[in-house]
Formats: structure tokens, C-alpha cells, sequence
């Protein structure tokens, strides 16, 4: 009995805790508050809480207010009141354009600053608020901000703004709009196109690829887009392949020309890939020359790469200037007080850009002059890769010319007189051989191109060539003889493109006309008139060639291959233009004169709309940080590329600085480093640590 009462005293205890264990929580849930549901019906597009009381609504037309409690009120007398309210009519009348606005034309821009009417549309509006969005980098949620919502009622009383999900489903809409639009562009005109494609990782840990393509219109403009950023789950060759392919089914992309591609092992098997894909999908034209010259290698990556293994040995004058830099900015007190005595000297202003630490002593006179002259040596490289990286203007007609200033260049430091200078020259040059020696491992369709402009030729070649060589006459004929072998054969591959695309003049349609009076085809009737003994009747006719046209066969074949061989030699013969024109369009010059050379035009616009780097592709990425960040990691790939294609396609028009984009990012890349070398010093920064920098400055 006192088990079985100690045991049923433990019970109640326990039944006890559980009560008030269970009260606890349900007064912790109590005092928890539910987050408020937000608004779904369309007739909150017409109505706005108020706020000092969210049971209570206003008409956003005449200002009328109703109860709009969720479960005592509904939206039953908001709905009845909206079918009957006259300023919801009037604003309906306005957004149908039955009522026009007075708006100025041209702003600033515009002296006359002509007043005109304008119709009001609701639809126009909202689309202005996508365009805003996408081109702005904004997220979605911004159409909730209330100062925007604010904004647009001020400006636009009878704008009635549209939700977060409702933009998004604009944004796609708009995506799928433009897409159709530069699809057609491309299939309708049969374009052949080059592409552009890197890798990316986002803060979400996905990897993404980009694809960008580049091809010269109808109208002789150079044309830069972006059809494709979607993830990708690995690096690997066959991976990338297959996304190129699928990107070029999907946009009905039958003829491809060049992929330029960064230095990466994996971008070879890309190439291999692309290649082998193309090649079955039995389309005669889907390559040029079987694809032998499609890949091309990132110019401005393997400057870099030059330039690191030259800087791999730092000489000693740029390692006290370093530390020296580091010593300045290491202190927000000595940074100002150089920036003072910068601006009694009267030195140009500019950013002491932070690098690596040292502990080495101060720079002397002859560190500044030894870190001069090597200063003026990497301003080649620095301009070369403005050149290359220009994703706006045509690169590959200037690409082999900087290429053989690079190599002039190298050529002249290794023999200076300063060791280290001359070491530095030495590790470059293997580098520089390792892709561009002497022509023989460059892709000589980037030859073509520098032949291809009309203030070159030929003769700017074979100019390169006798620099190259030293003036060995055999080595530069050898060279000029195959490149322009090289120029023959596109020739006569897209002589067999145009041939198969139009119908020959020597077809047998095309010889269709009489012959004597008395002939209408190509093959006639003769009847032999061979009686049959018994029978007396004629055997079937028969039938046989004319000579005539036979004979005619051959000499159009004849005069095809003299046509081929008199257009490239009558280009290549033809005056240069003024090659100190360097202002000169090159573009706007074959639009002009590509009439005179019809094969050569084509292989022209094919090949000058080559991108000689990846930059246009890199630039993407640069976007994408902004639209992906630690704030907005929450985006699906399909918005994300639905935002950075269509702004990329909306853009397009607006830039005009070529080398804008390249710059941009660079100063860009400099804010960031120096604002969180300003954040990690101000954590770690002390009252001592200031004092001591101010004993330091003293001394």
C-alpha cells in the first residue's frame, strides 16, 4: 500500500509538471503574433489600409472608407463599391487613352522643348516599371517599397501599382517578348554567329554559364547578346558542349563560325565537342572548313597570363613602393597627410591602390626610376588589353597587329642593359611562345582579319611578317603564301555555300534558252527514223547530249575559278586606304564597297565579328554579382537569366564607350577592396593603436 500510494504522489507530481509545463508554453504561444497574411484579392489593387487603423481601407479614386476586418467585414462592400464608383470610371477612361497628357518631348536634350499630347496607359505604365526593375538591377520587392508607392501617387495618382509576384511574372513575359524578337532576327536572316563563354560560381554556391553571341547584321552593325545564363553542374568539357549545343538548338542557330574561349584544359574537349556535334547535324554550311579555325583563344587571358610569369620575380625597387603603399594606407591619418602633401607638389590626383605587405625599408630615387621605366614597359600590355576587351567596336582586325607590337616589344627589353628588366623579358617571351611564336601556334584567321581591312591587306602581313623573321626572305614568303592559301579557302567554301543557296546561271534550269530557233532544253529528241523492216515503224526516240552544251559546262566551271581567283586578287591589288587613318570605320567601309566583292563580304562580316577575349561574357558576371548577392539568393536560374538577358538585350543601344564596361569594372573592384580594407581596419583599429600611428607621424 505505501508503494502504491509513493507511486501515485510521484504520478500526480508528474501530472502537475506536465500542467504547468503545458500552461508555460501555452502562454509562450500566446504571446507569440502571427504574422499578417498578406493581401491577395485583385480589389486591394483599389484599395490601401490606413494606417492608424489596419481594420479600415481607402478608395485609392474618390477617398471613400469602409471596414475591411478579415473575418467580421470581407471585401464584399469593397467589391460592390468599386462596380459603381465614378473616379474608378473616369480613371478607366484615362488608362483606355480617350484623355491626353500635356508632356515636354525631349527634356534638356531638346531646346525647342515642344509640348505634345500624350495618351495615359495603365499597361504602358507598368511596363515602364518591368523595363525600370530589370535595367535599374533592382529587386523584385522594390514595386512594394513604400516611398516608390508613395512616388508613383504623387506623380501618377491613377497608377494603380502592381505586386511583387505580378512584376515577376512581367519580367518573364518581357524576357520571352524580347527573345522572340532577337530569334527571329537571327533565323529569318540565317546568321552566323561566334560565341563567347565563361563560368561563374554565385553566392548560392551554383554554377552558372553564360553564352554570348556576336555577329554583324544586314546592316553592317556589330551585334552583341547575351541568349544564354543558365546553371550548369559541372566544369567539364562534355558538360559546357552540351550546353552550347542545346543553346543553338533553341535559338535556331544553324551556322556557327568561331567560340572564343579562356586557356582552360577543358575548353579543348568544348571545342572537340561543338565540333563533332555540328558536323552531324548534316548541314553543309554549319562550318567553315570543317570547323579548323572555330577556336580561338581569350587574347586578353593570355596577356595576363604573359604578364604574371614576367612579374613572378618582384625586382626590388617595386617591393619598397609596395610597402611604402601599404605603410600610407595602413592609417586613415597618413593617408590624409599624403593626399596633402600630393596636392602641395601639385601631383595628379589618384588612388594609392593597397597591395601586398613587405618589410622592406622606403623607396629611393632610383627605386622610382627603375619602377618608371618598367611602368611605360607594362602600358603596352595595359592598352593592348583595352583593345582586345572593346566588346562594342571590331577587334579582330586589329588583334594580329597588337600582337606583333607585344612581341617587338619583348623583343627590345631583352636586350637592356638592366638584368632584371631583361629577365623579366626572357620569362615573358616563353610565355608569349607558348601561344603566339612566330605566327606558327596563332590562328591564322585572325591573319585573315588584319588582311581583311582595307588600310592593311596583304601587304601589312607580309610587313609583320618580315619583322617577325628578321627579314628572311624564304620564311616570309612561305608565310605570305599560306595565309593567303588560307584566304582561297574560305573563298571557295562559301563560293559552295552561295552556289548551294542560289540556283547557278549554268544550272539546267538556267539553260533553258533556244539554240538555233528551234531548241527549248537542255536535252533534245532525235529520231533516228530507223524503219522496222516488218513492220514499218519508228523505234523510241532517244535521247543524247548537245555538244554545245557540254562544252558550255566547262567553261562555266572555267570561268568560276578565274572569277574566284580575279575577286580576292582584285581586292588584295586594289589602292589601300590611308593607313594613318586610324579613325577609319571599317564597318561603314565594306557596307559601302562589299558590293564590288560579293564572296569577300560575306566571309568579312563573318570574320571581323569574331570577339578576340571572353570580356563580353566576363562582364555578364559583373551583373550578376549585383543581382546575386547576400540579399537576393533566393532568385530560380529562370528569373535569373530572365533578368540578365533582357537587360543585356534592352542596353544594347544605350552604350557608346566601347572600353566603358572594362574601365568600370576596374574601378568598381578598386571601391571594393578599399572599402573592406576600411571595414577590417575599423574593427580592429584601437585608441592606442591611433596614438601610436600619431607618435609615428611625429617622429
Amino acid at each position: 500500500m505505501l508503494g502504491h500510494s509513493r507511486s501515485d504522489s510521484m504520478s500526480d507530481d508528474e501530472d502537475q509538471s506536465v500542467q504547468m509545463e503545458g500552461t508555460h508554453r501555452g502562454k509562450e504561444k500566446a504571446k507569440r503574433k502571427r504574422p499578417p497574411m498578406k493581401k491577395r484579392s485583385a480589389i486591394w489593387n483599389h484599395f490601401t489600409l490606413l494606417e492608424d487603423n489596419p481594420n479600415k481601407c481607402i478608395c485609392n479614386y474618390c477617398g471613400k472608407q469602409y471596414q475591411c476586418h478579415s473575418r467580421l467585414d470581407g471585401i464584399t462592400n469593397m467589391t460592390r463599391h468599386i462596380k459603381t464608383c465614378e473616379s474608378y470610371k473616369t480613371f478607366r477612361a484615362q488608362q483606355s487613352g480617350s484623355q491626353q497628357n500635356l508632356t515636354s518631348e525631349g527634356g534638356e536634350e531638346n531646346a525647342s522643348n515642344l509640348v505634345l499630347g500624350k495618351g495615359w496607359s495603365q499597361d504602358a505604365c507598368r511596363r515602364a516599371v518591368t523595363k525600370m526593375i530589370i535595367m535599374g538591377e533592382l529587386p523584385l520587392s522594390f514595386v512594394d517599397n513604400k516611398g516608390f508607392r508613395h512616388f508613383c501617387s504623387v506623380a501618377i495618382p491613377q497608377f494603380v501599382m502592381t505586386s511583387q509576384r505580378t512584376i515577376g511574372r512581367d519580367v518573364m513575359e518581357l524576357f520571352l517578348e524580347e527573345k522572340a524578337m532577337l530569334k527571329s532576327l537571327i533565323c529569318n536572316n540565317k546568321q552566323r554567329v561566334s560565341l563567347t563563354t565563361d563560368l561563374w560560381t554565385s553566392v548560392q554556391n551554383m554554377s552558372y554559364m553564360v553564352i554570348t553571341a556576336h555577329f554583324i547584321d544586314s546592316d553592317w552593325c556589330l551585334n552583341r547578346r547575351i541568349i544564354s545564363f543558365s546553371a550548369i553542374e559541372d566544369h567539364r568539357g562534355k558538360s559546357i558542349g552540351k550546353k552550347i549545343v542545346a543553346c543553338l538548338q533553341d535559338w535556331g542557330i544553324e551556322r556557327l563560325f568561331a567560340i572564343t574561349v579562356d586557356n582552360a584544359t577543358a575548353n579543348d574537349s568544348v571545342v572537340g565537342y561543338v565540333t563533332m556535334q555540328l558536323l552531324s547535324w548534316r548541314n553543309d554550311d554549319a562550318l567553315v572548313l570543317a570547323g579548323q579555325y572555330m577556336h580561338v583563344r581569350c587574347c586578353a587571358h593570355i596577356l595576363n597570363l604573359i604578364v604574371v610569369s614576367g612579374l613572378g620575380e618582384l625586382h626590388a625597387s617595386v617591393t619598397v613602393i609596395r610597402n611604402a603603399v601599404k605603410y600610407v594606407r595602413s592609417s586613415s591619418m597618413r593617408l590624409r597627410t599624403f593626399k596633402q602633401c600630393a596636392e602641395q607638389v601639385n601631383c595628379p590626383k589618384g588612388i594609392v591602390v593597397l597591395d601586398c605587405p613587405t618589410r622592406v625599408g622606403p623607396p629611393g630615387p632610383d627605386d622610382w626610376e627603375s619602377v618608371e621605366r618598367i611602368v611605360k614597359f607594362l602600358k603596352v600590355f595595359y592598352d593592348a588589353t583595352l583593345l582586345f576587351s572593346a566588346s562594342l567596336s571590331v577587334t579582330s582586325n586589329l588583334c594580329y597587329d597588337t600582337i606583333g607590337l607585344i612581341e617587338s616589344s619583348l623583343t627590345a627589353l631583352q636586350e637592356s642593359t638592366d638584368p632584371w628588366v631583361s629577365s623579366m623579358a626572357y620569362s615573358m617571351r616563353e610565355k608569349f611562345d607558348k601561344y603566339w611564336e612566330s605566327t606558327g601556334k596563332i590562328n591564322k584567321m585572325l591573319i585573315i582579319a588584319s588582311i581583311l581591312d582595307p588600310r592593311a591587306k596583304m601587304d601589312f602581313a607580309k610587313h609583320i611578317f618580315e619583322i617577325i623573321f628578321c627579314n628572311n626572305s624564304l620564311m616570309v614568303e612561305q608565310m605570305t603564301k599560306a595565309v593567303k592559301d588560307l584566304l582561297n579557302e574560305f573563298y571557295d567554301a562559301y563560293s559552295a555555300f552561295s552556289a548551294s543557296s542560289t540556283p547557278s546561271m549554268y544550272s539546267e534550269s538556267g539553260l533553258s534558252g533556244s539554240y538555233g530557233g528551234t531548241s527549248s532544253s537542255q536535252r533534245f529528241t532525235t529520231e533516228a527514223n530507223l524503219v522496222d523492216v516488218a513492220g514499218g515503224e519508228y523505234d523510241d526516240a532517244f535521247q543524247v547530249s548537245r555538244p554545245f552544251l557540254g562544252y558550255a559546262r566547262k567553261v562555266s566551271v572555267q570561268n568560276e575559278s578565274r572569277r574566284v581567283v580575279s575577286e580576292v586578287e582584285r581586292y588584295l591589288k586594289d589602292p589601300v586606304e590611308d593607313p594613318s587613318n586610324l579613325k577609319l570605320n571599317v564597318l561603314l567601309w565594306w557596307r559601302v564597297n562589299g558590293s564590288r566583292y560579293p564572296i569577300l563580304e560575306k566571309i568579312t562580316r563573318d570574320v571581323l565579328a569574331v570577339p578576340v577575349s571572353t570580356v563580353a561574357s566576363e562582364s555578364a558576371f559583373s551583373t550578376g554579382r549585383r543581382i546575386i548577392d547576400e540579399y537576393r539568393s533566393s532568385l530560380t536560374p529562370a528569373m535569373v537569366e530572365a533578368l540578365i538577358c533582357t537587360e543585356n538585350w534592352l542596353q544594347s543601344k544605350l552604350f557608346a564607350n566601347p572600353v566603358y564596361n572594362l574601365q568600370e569594372d576596374i574601378k568598381e573592384q578598386i571601391f571594393h577592396m578599399e572599402l573592406q580594407e576600411e571595414l577590417i581596419r575599423s574593427q580592429a583599429s584601437t585608441v592606442e593603436a591611433v596614438s601610436t600611428d600619431i607618435g609615428v607621424m611625429d617622429v
